[in-house]
């Protein structure tokens, strides 16, 4: 019997609290008559409503209908890749972001063989070629295969993908594949609804980010809906565990160049736009390092009172 999904908190809290699940796919939204429609018919009124569906993920049509090919997002996709992934099994990864780079470093963990194919010719382009280099090197040390600036062409099989073929002509041989080369919003079902102030978006929904961000703008809309001020302002942020250790940026590193440190023990980008720092990257670094980090990039407290 495959396992329970998890809940986020255990169920006597939503009973403890007046928070009543109600397990369900929302199918339509009528904010003319404030209601959420279900798939099975069922109306849920409302008088204030937050939409937090989150997002889905990109798939691409040269994948589609391999019984052996998946995104990860779901519990049920996080059990089917554990199932398909063990010592000696190839795993491809088409997507160099987070996700796939997770999902790559993880399965090493376990054996598998595995490959990481990206289009772009470097590692989460984001975070500069610095960055992308320093993490590409480290996951080849861990053996992952890397494949950069080389497309996905084809796939080869019928019903089980036996084989992925770049744009530059390379084949890669293939057990079991993730697709991980984005998400978009999960906004479909409301798609058309004239959102009035009784709705609230917030999260990936909104446009994709991290799940820090999601839950940041959660607690602002939870804020506003209780009639209290809203909290300080703080820098974007992500994180990210791989290859032993952890990624933490905050701030914003677009279209700023990296100075890098590397020691035993991981690195760290600081991130510099017209002398000004604008982000930082730790990797295998300490709580204490994060907080500094941190106040790096918080604005100072007269701006905050200013903003108020």
């Amino acid at each position: 019997m495959p396992a329970e999904p998890p809940w986020l908190r255990p169920l006597d809290w939503y009973a403890d609290h007046e928070v009543v699940l109600l397990p369900g796919v929302a199918e339509r939204l009528d904010t003319a008559r404030r209601a959420v429609v279900l798939a099975d018919g069922e109306r849920v009124r409302y008088d204030e409503l937050v939409i937090a569906t989150g997002s889905e993920p990109v798939r691409l049509p040269a994948l589609a209908g391999f019984e052996n090919v998946q995104a990860l997002r779901t519990h049920a996709d996080s059990a089917r890749l554990r199932a398909a992934v063990s010592s000696g099994a190839r795993l491809a990864v088409v997507g160099g972001g987070l996700i796939g780079l997770e999902v790559a470093s993880a399965a090493r963990l376990v054996g598998a063989e595995v490959t990481v194919i990206e289009a772009a010719p470097q590692l989460l382009p984001r975070l500069g070629p610095e960055v992308g280099a320093r993490l590409a090197a480290l996951h080849r040390a861990e053996g992952t295969r890397l494949h950069l600036g080389a497309p996905l062409e084809r796939a080869e099989g019928s019903g089980r993908l036996s084989a992925l073929v770049l744009a530059d002509g390379t084949r890669i041989e293939a057990d079991h594949v993730v697709e991980a080369i984005g998400v978009r919003p999960a906004s479909g079902w409301f798609a058309g609804a004239a959102l009035d102030h009784h709705v609230d978006v917030t999260g990936d929904v909104t446009g994709g980010g991290h799940r820090e961000a999601a839950a940041r703008q959660g607690a602002g809309v939870a804020r506003a809906l209780l009639g209290l001020p809203p909290a300080p302002p703080a820098p974007p942020s992500f994180w990210s565990d791989q290859l032993g250790m952890r990624l933490h940026c905050v701030g914003d590193p677009a279209g700023a160049r990296a100075e890098l440190t590397v020691d035993a023990a991981g690195f760290e980008a600081v991130y510099r736009r017209a002398g000004v720092v604008s982000a930082v990257l730790l990797a295998g670094r300490s709580a204490a390092d994060l907080r500094a980090a941190r106040r790096r990039l918080s604005p100072a407290p007269e701006l905050v009172r200013s903003a108020a």
